[in-house]
């Protein structure tokens, strides 16, 4: 199935304006917390490289 990319954006704007939600989420606490109920490891950058997100100490 072919989904028009200009349909779908307008689609999630209007989605996202009607729940008062950003389209596009930059906060890092939230994302890595989104990263974890997707399956991604804590701690990781959530591209599957096992590279540590963590400040060096």
């Amino acid at each position: 199935m072919m989904l028009d990319s200009r349909v779908l954006a307008e689609w999630v704007e209007a989605s996202c304006a009607a729940q008062g939600v950003p389209v596009r989420v930059t906060d890092p606490g939230v994302l890595a917390r989104v990263g974890v109920l997707m399956g991604a490891a804590p701690g990781t950058d959530g591209r599957g490289s096992g590279r540590s997100t963590a400040a060096a100490s």
